[in-house]
C-alpha cells in the first residue's frame, strides 16, 4: 500500500512539475495592448496617440514573433531584433511630445538598470 501511494505521488509530483514548465505564450496584439496600457499610464498619452502606439506595438510584436519562429543564429537574429526596436523607437518619438520623449527615455534607462541589475545578481 505505502508503494502505490508512493508512486501516486511520485506521479502527481512530475505531472505538476511538467505542468508549472509550460510558458502561456501572449498573441502579438495582447503584448501591444500590454505595453500600449503601460506607456499610457506611464507618460499620460492622449486616446489618439494611445491608438499610433499601439499600431506601432503591434507592428513591433508581430516583427519579433515572426523573427522567433525563424530560430535563425544568434548574431543574425539579435541584428533583426536591434532593427526592429530602433525602428520602433524611431516610430514612438515622433508621435510622443518632447516631455514624453524624456520620460520614454526614462522608463527604458530604468528598464535597462533592472536588467543589468538581474543579470549582475545571477
Amino acid at each position: 500500500m505505502k508503494k502505490l501511494l508512493m508512486l501516486l505521488a511520485l506521479a502527481c509530483g512530475l505531472n505538476y512539475a511538467a505542468n508549472a514548465q509550460k510558458k502561456i505564450e501572449k498573441t502579438p496584439a495582447q503584448k501591444a495592448a500590454n505595453k500600449t496600457e503601460h506607456l499610457q499610464k506611464n507618460l499620460k498619452l492622449t486616446a489618439d496617440q494611445a491608438k499610433k502606439v499601439n499600431v506601432i506595438l503591434l507592428a513591433q510584436a508581430t516583427s519579433i514573433d515572426s523573427l522567433k519562429k525563424l530560430k535563425q543564429d544568434k548574431k543574425t537574429s539579435h541584428l533583426a531584433d536591434q532593427k526592429i526596436k530602433q525602428r520602433t523607437a524611431t516610430g514612438l518619438n515622433k508621435i510622443f511630445t518632447p516631455e514624453q520623449q524624456k520620460a520614454y527615455a526614462k522608463l527604458k534607462a530604468d528598464k535597462k538598470a533592472r536588467k543589468d541589475a538581474a543579470k549582475a545578481d545571477e
